[in-house]
């Protein structure tokens, strides 16, 4: 499931590659994003009320859309905003899947504690006054231009997401609202809270970039911490898209999901 101001056909090659692996693929648009129902009557803003709409509809589309194509055993794959309403869902005891592979989850943003500061009472004190639908200006959106963005040192990568945005621009959303801010704060402090992998049930894999200047990956090596049944491998290099990284960069998060994701698929297969 892919990230914020992210849509499907992004993942074509991802999708590809998981084909070769012998898997078949489902994936949506989350709510608000591609070409799924907007929240707003303005397309290009990035609005939610709270991500446990994301948790429903992500349980809504497996069991009526990939149980019922799909026999399983079953993986989780998310990217960045992705991870969020995914690892709370785990947290809440669902064993769905028989593992999760988590690419730079949003479990905390930014290194900068005066950044993390500044999103929460932003977040906080705009929706109290009434601001939640109203977008957020001046954040930078780094999927437009190559040169000093944050997401990917792949330049062709980088230049086919600007050509799929140019080819669908219905697709494409900007800005996130004041209310999403609140959402997405509201989500990582959920995970944060004590005990919070008590009833988790399904192992997790935690695939940080070691450049990453959006999410705080230093947050996955503490959520490490709190279970058993999460792992945490780090790539070096990589900035915040790993799967949209250089080849080499994407390669060792190959090589981590395979490793991770294998014995156990073979062991589900056994028990069938």
């Amino acid at each position: 499931m892919a990230g914020r101001s992210e849509f499907i056909e992004k993942y074509f090659e991802v999708i590809e590659d998981l084909r070769a692996r012998g898997f078949s693929a489902a994936t949506m648009d989350w709510r608000g994003q591609g070409l799924s129902e907007r929240m707003l009557p303005v397309r290009e803003k990035g609005h939610i009320r709270d991500f446990g709409v994301f948790r429903s509809d992500l349980r809504r589309f497996v069991d009526e859309v990939v149980k019922k194509r799909f026999s399983g055993p079953y993986v989780l794959m998310t990217h960045s905003m992705g991870g969020a309403p995914a690892l709370q869902m785990l947290a809440d005891g669902d064993d769905t899947y028989v593992c999760a592979v988590l690419c730079a989850p949003m479990t905390a943003l930014f290194d900068e504690p005066h950044k993390r500061l500044g999103v929460r009472l932003l977040g906080e004190a705009a929706t109290r006054f009434g601001l939640a639908r109203y977008a957020i200006p001046n954040v930078k959106e780094y999927s437009l231009e190559f040169e000093g963005n944050v997401l990917t040192s792949d330049r062709a990568r980088h230049k086919r997401f600007q050509e799929l945005q140019s080819a669908a621009p219905n697709a494409a959303i900007r800005e996130p609202t004041y209310g999403w801010i609140r959402a997405a704060t509201e989500a990582m402090d959920d995970l944060h809270r004590k005990n919070r992998f008590a009833k988790m049930k399904v192992p997790v894999l935690i695939v940080s970039a070691e450049n990453d200047c959006l999410v705080r990956s230093r947050d996955h090596l503490w959520l490490e911490k709190q279970s058993p049944l999460i792992e945490v491998v780090t790539i070096k290099g990589a900035l915040h898209e790993i799967l949209m990284e250089r080849d080499e960069i994407r390669d060792q998060y190959w090589k981590a999901f395979d490793a991770f994701v294998e014995p156990r698929l073979a062991a589900a297969r056994a028990r069938a």
